[in-house]
């Protein structure tokens, strides 16, 4: 989860035009000027070395910016070293301008990850922008041939902000690579990222099974690997009870936060003890004044987005859809746990039943009911698809979580996943409500309740009670994660050495200092996540300032922490 901006202007007032894609980005901004253009890019550190963007070709014609993950750098970078004696990436965005370099504007294919990324090409007089087949990472462009315009950013707010007119603002859309001129600013090219197969062959689900348990072991492998812990958004459905199960499948730790709502209670509680050795469960019930808080604490830093009138759900925009704000809240436990990577259940829905079950619509926005027919041709790519509902809720997961810095990967978006689910014979996609998955559960002994549509309730049955109230399963012992990094006016209070003679360590400001951001936490691996700054008390922040753009995790003008109570055993 990153965030950048390209223009062929000054800007001259970053602070406002980063103003809300600075928190996608809360660990480094980087602001350059590179043949003509102004480029910015704000990063959040996941896995590799720390790389500021862009990043530039070795004989200094070509940038890139880029925003996702590359899952396969690594592969990449053997075959770059073997193949053209060239040093071995440090991080997954070097392998970006090789590939440009190899394939042109057909480098996509070369990359398998979830992305959105500019190249500038001023030997070529090009720029590039690219996103990855369903378009996950947000991109916007904004063109005027006459006066000579270009800007490229990661939201459309940074567009308008700096001057352009909504008119000449555009969305790179799913599975596009778009090259434009950058001598006459026209676009001089438009094609698809990736063309999927129509055949339906395939008896079995155990393919889709194999490939969605590789996708999820390509989100996580270079998250343990940093010691960077992950989340899922837990429910008593199909999609993130799906990511839950096959993280348990693979011995993967990591933590699961469900809102009540209208979930089963014991359908969450049969989860949380399927997945007692990976998964710290904590299921959630709002209060009333945490779920306003919440809603006008993300109306002042999420970036706005409007939902396409097709998606039929009645509902206008990602700051006024109820999951947006229940999403919200869960994001910020996850942090309070060090988990800065969010999986995702996105997708399954559009991909995999067409919100339907045998030729009955179980939401408005269904195509066709969810009965695939004999020749898939027919209705492929149907709407919710590429768009749609798609589209709208891929937005809500990223401007949300975007919104607290935290980034957000779809193993049902994986287009091997799709393709293999494609592959299955109509007569084996419309055995069973989401036949993939429920094979996959019925293998690993998954509790679910058998052709049953979920949906996240987020403002159902809350209370009114003094606070919110959180039960928590399995929960992990505090980890050692020893010294913290050294944060100027701060002090570390640790206490005596654990077992593996490490500290048990927390920092708070010294003197009259007070957190200005306040996201730094020992995470589930024995990792520091997050960072702590502290100014002094009245002191305001210049334009400059990191803290300006960053909060606390609990702050006075948002949500507040649940009471907890831990449930180790059942009962």
């Amino acid at each position: 989860m990153c965030s950048f901006l390209a223009v062929n202007q000054f800007i001259t007032n970053l602070a406002f035009v980063n103003f809300f894609l600075r928190p996608r980005g809360p660990d480094a901004t980087t602001h350059i000027r590179f043949h003509g253009f102004d480029m910015v890019h704000n990063l959040l550190h996941m896995t590799g070395e720390v790389k500021p963007q862009p990043f530039v070709s070795a004989d200094g014609t070509a940038a890139a910016l880029f925003n996702g993950e590359i899952y396969n750098w690594r592969a990449l970078s053997e075959e770059a070293v073997s193949r053209e004696g060239l040093q071995p990436y440090a991080s997954d965005g070097e392998a970006i301008l090789p590939a440009y370099r190899a394939l042109g504007n057909s480098f996509p294919r070369a990359l398998e990850g979830e992305f959105a990324i500019a190249i500038f090409d001023f030997a070529k007089k090009l720029a590039v922008f690219a996103v990855d087949c369903l378009g996950t990472k947000p991109l916007w462009y904004a063109l005027l041939s006459g006066e000579k315009r270009l800007a490229v950013a990661s939201y459309k707010s940074a567009l308008l902000r700096l001057g352009f007119p909504d008119q000449a603002i555009h969305m790179v859309g799913p599975n596009r690579v778009l090259t434009i001129s950058l001598t006459t600013f026209r676009i001089q090219r438009e094609a698809a990222v990736f063309e999927f197969d129509m055949r339906q062959f395939k008896k079995s689900t155990s393919g889709f099974i194999s490939a969605f348990n590789r996708a999820i072991q390509r989100r996580t492998e270079d998250l343990e690997r940093a010691g960077r812990p992950l989340f899922v958004g837990l429910s008593s459905g199909f999609d993130s009870g799906a990511i839950h199960a096959s993280l348990h499948h693979q011995s993967v730790k990591h933590h699961a936060f469900a809102l009540l709502g209208e979930e089963l209670p014991q359908m969450l509680h049969d989860r949380a003890m399927h997945a007692s050795t990976t998964s710290e469960v904590s299921v959630v019930i709002l209060n009333d004044d945490d779920f306003d808080r919440e809603r006008k604490w993300l109306a002042k830093r999420a970036e706005p987005f409007s939902y396409l009138g097709v998606n039929f759900t009645g509902q206008a925009a990602v700051l006024d859809d109820h999951a947006s704000i229940g999403l919200s809240y869960i994001v910020r436990l996850s942090r309070d746990r060090g988990a800065l990577c969010y999986l995702s259940g996105t997708g399954a829905d559009e991909i995999l039943s067409d919100y339907g079950f045998e030729g009955k619509k179980l939401c408005p926005q269904s195509s066709f009911g969810g009965l695939f027919p004999e020749d898939l041709s027919e209705i492929f790519p149907w709407r919710e698809f590429f768009l749609s509902t798609q589209r709208d809720y891929l937005h809500k997961e990223e401007h949300v979580a975007g919104a607290h810095g935290v980034e957000a990967r779809y193993p049902f978006l994986d287009p091997r996943v799709i393709q293999e689910y494609l592959w299955l014979a109509p007569e084996v996609k419309n055995a069973e409500y989401k036949a993939p998955l429920h094979d996959a559960f019925v293998e690993w002994g998954y509790p679910f309740e058998k052709r049953k549509k979920q949906g996240f309730a987020a403002a159902a049955n809350m209370i009114s009670d003094h606070a919110s109230v959180l039960w928590r399963y399995n929960a992990h012992p505090p980890p050692a994660c020893g010294l913290p990094p050294v944060t100027p006016n701060s002090v570390a209070w640790c206490s005596g050495p654990s077992t593996g003679g490490r500290l048990h360590c927390e920092t708070r400001c010294t003197g009259n200092q007070t957190p200005a951001a306040d996201t730094l936490r020992c995470g589930l691996h024995g990792a520091w996540v997050g960072r702590l700054v502290c100014r002094e008390d009245g002191l305001p922040a210049d334009d400059g300032d990191k803290a300006a753009l960053l909060s606390t995790l609990w702050s006075k003008e948002g949500s507040r922490p649940p009471v907890v109570m831990d449930r180790a055993i059942a009962g």
